[in-house]
Parts: C-alpha cells; structure tokens; sequence
C-alpha cells in the first residue's frame, strides 16, 4: 500500500451555508393518508463510479480523500465552534474524516455517464482506459431520506502502463486525492471493516466482485 498523506486543517468553524453551489435544500410539501407533511430534501448530482483491478499486481487501486461530513461526525470535530464572531485558531488532524472510496465524480456537465468515468479515472488515478473497458455493476440510488441522486457504477481492469500519470485529482480546484492499492485477497475484510470510512457503494462493488470473479487467477 502506498504512502498516506497526511494533511491537517485550521481555523475551522462551523455555519450556516450561504450560497450552495453543489448542494439546494428545499422541501416537497404533500398530503399523505390525510396527514399534511412537509419533507426536506436537498438536490445533488448524480455520479459515477469505478472500481479498479491492477491485473498485473493483483491489487484493488482505491482512493483516500478527507471529507468534511465524516470528519464533523467524529469526535475530533467535537470543540469546533458554531458560527464564531471571528475564525478560532485551531488546527486537526484530517485522518478522523478520511474515507476509502472507489475511484468516482459527480456528473457536472453534459457528458455521459462512461466518459465521465473515463475522466475521473485518469484525473484522480492517473490510469486511461477507453469506455469500451468499463464493465457497467449497476446504477444505484443514493441518499433515498434526503436526494435520490443516481450513482452509476462500473468496473474495469488495468495494468501498470495504463497509469500514465500519478492522478490525486485537479489541483487546480484544491482537490487531494491518495491513491491507495489493497492486495486482493484483503478485498472481502475490507469491506466489512468499520475502522475504514466508506460509502455504502464501496462495499456494494467489492461483493459484486467477490460474487462474480474471485476465482480468477487462483
């Protein structure tokens, strides 16, 4: 497995969200059975997302990225303050908030959901494949209580001189992306390790592997 980054943040604070840009809360109100409700909801992308497999090294190449979210939900985040008089000096660790991921990005622009596949994995990877090598896993519906956003999911096989660059995202838009590689035969306790933050699709990807071609190259 390759080296961690690791990164710490400062001066963080928490607030209200002024002028969202990936994220618009609004509500749908309705009547249910005669009982008048009103359900938040917020409108998100929808997505895409890769699972990766090195033939050649038999390894899992995933990605490591800090996300705010999970970080707000550990412990560390705890003595952040609530919208100060002004920014707090402070500093934490990203680790608590760090999460293991398939390689994945929202869909932004008018592409379709294999070419932006295709991009997400030579921008956060630095390996390139054609759309023809993504293996569609399945299209799955993501925060059902709050956005119903579609992630479509894809696997595809690699070898090392597909990687022609070292990926970890587009520094221009301040993106820190790890590239991490696990040995397959760690893929299923991955998966059910709770010590290792990851989106509900990660697993869904390493059981549909499991499911469909762990006997391969035994």
């Amino acid at each position: 497995m390759r080296g961690r980054i690791m990164s710490i943040i400062r001066n963080a604070w928490l607030g209200p969200l002024d002028n969202p840009k990936y994220l618009r809360p609004y509500a749908l109100k309705f009547n249910l059975n005669g009982v008048e409700k009103t359900w938040e909801l917020a409108k998100t992308h929808d997505s895409v997302a890769v699972l990766i497999y090195n033939t050649e090294r038999k390894v899992f190449v995933f990605v490591r990225q800090f996300r705010p979210a999970v970080f707000c939900k550990s412990p560390a985040a705890a003595s952040i303050p609530w919208d100060p008089p002004t920014p707090p000096t402070n500093e934490f660790s990203t680790e608590p908030g760090k999460t293991w991921e398939l390689c994945a990005g929202i869909i932004d622009r008018d592409e379709s959901p294999e070419e932006i596949a295709k991009a997400e994995l030579y921008e956060e990877t630095g390996y390139k494949v054609s759309i023809s090598d993504l293996v569609k896993i399945s299209r799955v519906t993501n925060g059902v209580g709050t956005s119903g956003a579609f992630q479509h999911m894809y696997y595809t096989e690699v070898v090392d001189k597909q990687r022609v660059s070292q990926g970890g995202g587009l520094a221009e838009e301040g993106e820190v992306v790890e590239v991490v590689e696990m040995p397959r035969d760690e893929l299923e306790s991955f998966a059910f390790d709770e010590s290792k933050h990851k989106p509900p699709g990660c697993m869904l990807a390493c059981l549909w592997w499991l499911n469909n071609h762990s006997h391969l190259d035994k």
